[in-house]
């Protein structure tokens, strides 16, 4: 039986916004796709998710490795204005509030979800999250998830986890944890995958 619902943040329930942000960065600025994509991906910003580094010590660090002209807080500001909420998934977890425990689970930076939550006010959906930078640790590491797991209170049979990213969602299927890839848009397949799974939707 199923206990739990666990929702990555970005690629569900909110756009993958490194991807809106350089394209909008390329179209609106001319800046270079491949050299801020490896800014936003770089070892630092995994330190930045993890908590290990302030955010004002990476943005310092990004500018510094930047070409004259590009602006860090421009690319912090799309970075972070690219992730836009999708209403379906939105629908999704409230109508399934009562039913099961909701469970947000993320590799994220503790001011970016602080700039979600002022903008579009989702916590309030989860009983339990569980952040990357409260735990110093994030995707795809397999003990990130046992941390999610044990946080659950339920078994990893017990629990469905629904990510955009296969090699994230890996480390969880290891652990036995029911996984749902989830592509934007197609709400009405997740749905059908969710009843497979035993979820009541």
């Amino acid at each position: 039986m199923i206990r739990a619902i666990v929702f990555d943040l970005g690629g569900v329930l909110f756009s993958e916004g490194k991807s809106v942000a350089l394209e909008k960065l390329a179209a609106a600025h001319g800046y270079e796709r491949r050299l801020v994509g490896a800014i936003l991906s770089s070892p630092e910003s995994i330190q930045l998710r993890k908590g290990l580094i302030p955010d004002e010590d990476f943005w310092q660090w990004a500018q510094q490795r930047l070409p004259s002209g590009y602006d860090s807080r421009l690319i912090q500001q799309e970075w972070y204005n690219g992730y836009v909420l999708d209403k379906d998934i939105y629908e999704l977890i409230a109508s399934l509030q009562k039913k099961y425990s909701m469970i947000a689970f993320s590799g994220n930076i503790k001011s970016r979800v602080a700039f979600l939550e002022e903008k579009y006010h989702f916590r309030h959906l989860f009983d339990i999250e569980v952040y990357s930078f409260d735990f110093h640790m994030t995707k795809p590491e397999p003990e990130f998830v046992r941390v999610m797991i044990e946080r659950s209170g339920a078994r990893p049979e017990e629990i469905v986890y629904i990510e955009d990213n296969e090699s994230y969602a890996k480390p969880a299927r290891d652990l036995g944890v029911n996984v749902v890839i989830y592509q934007r848009g197609e709400i009405e397949r997740l749905r059908q995958e969710l009843r497979r799974q035993g979820v009541v939707c």
